[in-house]
């Protein structure tokens, strides 16, 4: 909850998120008993978000090419992205999923970005949402390859750089990337227009982009970004109706 808008909120809601992880803490059993019974303690946004996401991952598995995932903050997209894999595809030992971040937050906010609701919302500001947490993650993938078939070989990669440089960065030094999906988490418009204009030649048809902030007032540079890089009178977006934020756009 501490990444949204505080008002969209009933006061009922708000009770159960600071409820849930003291009774997470006091519940008996250990980690993987926790695990075995995660629906006890998963709020239902969050597993709103990870049922969307495996629906949309499903339409990639017969699309070739490697996963980008644009702001991963602490990892929720991105781990979702290698877990999927591993499951539905786990000798598909081509597809990478790549995470991009600085780890630093927001490196400005432009006149594009500012919405009509930009009050109450803490994080949308210069440094917001920044997390120390790049070793943190490189641990995570570490852990992760040693419970999936073929975890020899590397799945999970980190670029740590300020977006949309290190993005366009990577691209010139990997030739051979066909982006089968591309997961945008930024929400701002600059970093959004330049990543869709450099990863536009890598996509195929049946390629896939996510969307985390489309149509919202708190976020509108996600919403022009898209506009100005496609006709979107020549495309459709997609959603489902149990996860309101995450809609994709298919090739």
């Amino acid at each position: 909850m501490d990444q949204s808008n505080p008002k969209n909120y009933l006061e009922s809601e708000k009770e159960y998120f600071y409820r849930i992880e003291e009774y997470w803490q006091q519940a008996d059993g250990n980690y993987s008993e926790k695990m075995h019974s995660l629906s006890r303690f998963v709020p239902r946004q969050a597993l709103g978000y990870f049922l969307a996401r495996n629906e949309i991952f499903k339409q990639v598995l017969d699309v070739h090419g490697s996963v980008l995932d644009f702001g991963i903050y602490r990892g929720g997209s991105f781990f979702t992205w290698l877990q999927l894999s591993a499951t539905y595809e786990p000798y598909n030992h081509i597809r990478k999923v790549i995470g991009f971040d600085s780890f630093e937050g927001f490196s400005g906010i432009g006149e594009q970005d500012k919405g009509e609701e930009d009050k109450g919302l803490t994080l949308k500001v210069e440094g917001g949402m920044a997390w120390e947490g790049f070793d943190e993650i490189i641990r995570g993938i570490e852990l992760f390859d040693k419970n999936r078939p073929l975890g020899h070989v590397n799945k999970g990669l980190l670029v740590k750089g300020e977006l949309p440089g290190s993005v366009e960065d990577f691209l010139v030094d990997h030739d051979e990337t066909i982006v089968a999906m591309a997961n945008f988490g930024l929400g701002l418009y600059e970093p959004t227009l330049k990543i869709l204009q450099a990863i536009k030649p890598r996509l195929v048809k049946g390629s896939i982009l996510v969307f985390e902030d489309l149509n919202q007032a708190t976020w509108p540079g996600e919403s022009k970004a898209l506009f100005e890089v496609f006709d979107m009178s020549e495309h459709s977006l997609h959603r489902l109706p149990y996860c309101p934020h995450i809609s994709w756009l298919r090739i």
